[in-house]
This record gives structure tokens, sequence and C-alpha cells, in this order.
């Protein structure tokens, strides 16, 4: 089993360290051309994205993976529930955007592309999931990053074009963003049979526990960026967001993991695990040592200077990166996996470490501004990465039969 999910991972790596490459470029390019402060509106534009859209899948993205492990995806009419859910989706998606948006001051390009990104998402996510239930992990991938790559390529356009009109920006990649939706729509329906069996509703109900653990997530991940926002300002958050870029390259491996090994976790043996982990060991440390040695000299390279002044947090993001390459491991498993009373015990676990953590990076950025946000996120994945390894314990070494 081992060697199959050393195939599937080094194949998904592959793909998402490809796709992944433009974003910082994207970032990057976008750092350079636009002031700091409509860098850090396109930042929060990102954030909002980023934080909505998977809210609004309720968890039902990892329901029909956790179902679809022990039942073929083409045997269940799987689109009703994902067409049911995008409508509901898009509805909160429709009053809440404009609220955000009110409330920063942003503006109406801003709320037109937050809408249409989300909404495509929403679709890409949830049909690119049917496909990864069918095995195919990298068609799946493929169809969730292309957009990614587009985006992209529109950026170095106006780039080239010396154009840095922030608005203009924002309309054309909402209107980007609703024809790829469209098209992954037809093309799903196309490429995966639908069957007549009914998804039992106990699936869709069993995805609400991971809405709650994904509302955690993404407190934890992107509440940071809202905090640093209201209290210090959107120029502080592009700054952050624009050193953060280091980030993404942990967040490859991160994600290739989690991509993996949750839909297969049920096969994996201890054996397997400690591949897992020797594996995220040694790839996040490497990682971690080149930024520590190159990374000042390479950021202020990328930004042509701009961002210099807050390269001290370099050290602080690359340890952040390194302890996430740790937790996800025991996070895809217990969701894969786990019986419900364990799952239970780790949603009950992290929704009490974001009840101390919302406040904690309050204080945090308060006394210590960027880098007292890049410790809190430190500490909590850390936390996390404890208690997940624990329960690994208990399934692995203690009673894995019950769990």
């Amino acid at each position: 089993m081992i060697n199959k999910y050393l195939v599937k991972y080094r194949n998904v790596t592959v793909l998402i360290m490809l796709s992944a490459a433009f974003g910082p470029v994207r970032n990057v390019i976008l750092g350079r051309m636009l002031s700091i402060s409509d860098f850090g509106v396109y930042s929060l534009s990102l954030t909002v994205v980023g934080m909505l859209y998977p809210l609004l899948l309720f968890g039902q993205q990892r329901g029909s993976i956790r179902f679809f492990i022990k039942n073929s995806v083409t045997d269940y009419d799987w689109k009703r529930p994902i067409m049911i859910l995008l409508y509901i989706a898009v509805l909160i998606s429709c009053i809440s955007v404009p609220i955000i948006s009110w409330y920063y001051d942003v503006g109406y390009p801003f709320l037109y592309f937050c809408i249409c990104a989300i909404t495509s998402s929403l679709i890409t996510e949830l049909l690119a999931n049917i496909v990864r239930s069918s095995g195919k992990y990298e068609l799946a991938l493929l169809l969730q990053r292309s957009v990614r790559i587009i985006i992209a390529i529109i950026v170095v356009i106006f780039f080239l074009s010396d154009l840095s009109i922030l608005s203009s920006m924002f309309y054309i990649f909402g209107t980007t963003h609703i024809f790829y939706g469209v098209f992954i729509y037809y093309y799903v329906n196309k490429k995966i049979n639908l069957g007549i069996k009914k998804v039992p509703t106990s699936s869709q109900k069993e995805g609400l526990y991971f809405s709650v653990m994904d509302v955690i997530t993404l407190v934890n991940a992107y509440g940071i960026n809202l905090i640093i926002a209201g209290i210090l300002s959107l120029d502080y958050l592009g700054i952050f967001f624009a050193v953060c870029i280091i980030l993404r390259v942990y967040e490859t491996f991160v994600q290739s993991t989690d991509f993996v090994v949750m839909p297969s976790s049920g096969d994996l043996d201890k054996k397997g695990l400690i591949v897992i982990i020797v594996k995220n060991l040694i790839i996040g440390a490497l990682i971690s040592l080149f930024f520590i040695v190159f990374g000042e000299s390479l950021l202020s390279l990328i930004y042509a200077q701009k961002y210099d002044e807050y390269l001290y947090l370099i050290p602080y993001i690359c340890l952040v990166g390194f302890v996430k390459m740790m937790d996800v491991i025991p996070s895809s498993i217990v969701g894969g996996v786990s019986k419900k009373r364990v799952l239970k015990q780790y949603v009950f676990f992290n929704i009490a470490l974001t009840l101390l953590f919302i406040p904690g990076s309050i204080l945090s950025i308060l006394y210590s501004g960027l880098k007292g946000a890049a410790c809190a996120l430190i500490i909590l994945y850390a936390l996390r990465s404890i208690f997940g390894f624990g329960i690994l314990y208990r399934i692995y070494e203690l009673e894995k039969e019950g769990y």
C-alpha cells in the first residue's frame, strides 16, 4: 500500500508544485505592481474567498470522501446533493460578501470578484472532489488548480502591458472564474457517470462534523489576516501577505499529503505512517534551512526591496510552515478513518484551541505586531500537532480495532 501511496503522492506533489508555482508568481508581480495599500485590498480579497468558500461547503467535500472510500461514486446520484448545496452556498455568499465589503470600505470591484471567485471555487471543489472519489487524483487536482494558472497568465499580461489598476483586475479575474466554473460543471458531468442510488443523508450529516473542523481551520488560517487588517491596517496585511509567500512552498507538501492520505487512510498501516512522518520532517527541515539561509536575499530581490524592513519575519514564517507540515498528518488520518467518538474528541479540542487562539492572537498582535501574528500561528499548529499525534498513537498502538 505504501508504494501505491508514494506513487500517488509523487504525482500529486509534482502537479501541485507546477500549479502552485503560478500563485507566488502572480502574488510577486502584484506585490511589485500595486501600491502597498492596493496590495492589502487584494490580500483581503484572497482572505475572504479563501475563508468563505470552504465554509460554504459545510464539510460535504470531506463527508463524501469518507462515504466513497467504501462505495463506488458511479453507483450514486452524486449531482443532486451538490446542486442543492450550491444554491444555498451562493445565496449566503451574496448576502455575506456585501457586508464584508461595506465594513472594510473596499468597493464594488472587490465585491464582484469575491462573489464570482467563491461561486467558481464551490463548483470546482465539489465536482473535482467527485473525480477524486473515483480514484483519479491527478485529474481532480488538475481541475482544481488550472484556474490559478489562467489567472497568473492574465497577471503577467497586465504586467507586460504596464496596467496596474486594481479595479480592472478584479473585474477580469472575477469573469474568468465564472467561465471556468461553467466549464468544470459541464466537463465533470460528462466525465463521471451518474448512478441511481441516493447518497444517504447519514453521509451528509457526517460531513457537518467536518464543517465544524473547517470553521476552526479557516478561522485559524485566515482569521489572523482579518485581525491584522482590523487592528493594524490593510497595509500591514499586504506586508504580512507578501512575506508569507514562502509558506506556499510548505503548503504544496501540506496539500499533497492531505490530498492523498485522507482517501487512502483506510489502508495505511503503521509502517506507512512512519514513512509519511519522516518524509514530512525531512522536507520541512530542508525548506526551512533554505529560506533561513537565502530567504532575505530572495525576497528582497523579487520584491525589489519593497518589503526589506519586514524580512526579519522569515524564520518565524518558516516555523509556521514546518509545524503545519506535521499537523496535516494526524488531521488527514483522523478525518479519513477515525470513528465518530474520536472525530468528536478532535473537533472539541480544536474548538477549545480556537477559542483561546482568537483572543491570544489579538493580544499577541497588539504587543508584538506582525511577529506576534506569526508566533500565535506557531503555537496554534504545534498544539494541534501534539494532540493529533496523541490520537494517532492510540489508533495505531493501543486501540486500533476500536478506533
